[in-house]
């Protein structure tokens, strides 16, 4: 895949969960590469701060984008937590949480992103993770299971719109700083992100990337 300045000059996109480690870089290369770049968090956005599992702030503030901008062409979803607990002492609040957090958020801004852009096509990508796309470990039920959510959601949305190209992105452990750990540089993860947006990607549409780095 390639990607070049032209594959994202003047496009609308909008990054959810802007305020956390990962969504900052995403705004960042995304504008450099000439992106129009909407914001959108609970907390540390420059544009919309929001309850992104609130259906309404959500509905509203996708409509506001469309409004304020004239379309939606990318969605880049990267609101996400993570926790472990064992199966026995996994209370029912923490379990819903984090359903919340990774599904729930996913599933209402994929649909309100999708309304506005399936008419005129459009990009939407989420972040999944390797026990989402391949196998849980022990203590980690509830993460896997809301990752491996994201991942059928993803594949659902691209069946049944075909002017839609929608990704998941599965990283192993997401490094921020140099480490000695093996994972995917976050920047690294930015990149692909930026080369899902490209005509190129389109043949991959409906799957999820494994961006593991090194194991």
């Amino acid at each position: 895949m390639t990607n070049s300045r032209s594959d994202l000059q003047d496009k609308v996109v909008v990054v959810t969960g802007a305020g956390g480690r990962l969504g900052r870089r995403l705004v960042a290369r995304f504008r450099e590469a000439g992106a129009r770049v909407v914001s959108a968090g609970n907390e540390g956005t420059e544009d919309l701060t929001l309850d992104l599992a609130n259906e309404k702030e959500v509905v509203d503030a996708f409509a506001q984008i469309h409004q304020v901008q004239g379309r939606i062409d990318v969605l880049v979803h990267a609101v996400g937590t993570w926790n472990e607990w064992p199966l026995l002492d996994t209370k029912l609040k923490d379990w819903e949480h984090m359903i919340q957090i990774n599904l729930t958020t996913s599933f209402l801004c994929f649909r309100e992103a999708a309304r506005h852009m399936v008419e005129r096509g459009g990009t939407i990508i989420g972040i999944c993770a390797k026990s989402g796309l391949e196998a849980a470990v022990a203590r980690g039920g509830a993460y896997a299971a809301s990752k491996a959510g994201l991942m059928r959601l993803v594949e659902a949305v691209a069946a049944e719109h075909p002017t839609l190209n929608t990704y998941a992105l599965a990283p192993s452990v997401i490094l921020y700083r140099d480490t000695a750990v093996p994972g995917v540089h976050a920047e690294d993860l930015v990149q692909l992100t930026l080369q899902l947006c490209s005509k190129s990607a389109r043949a991959l549409r409906g799957t999820a990337l494994q961006a593991y780095g090194t194991r």
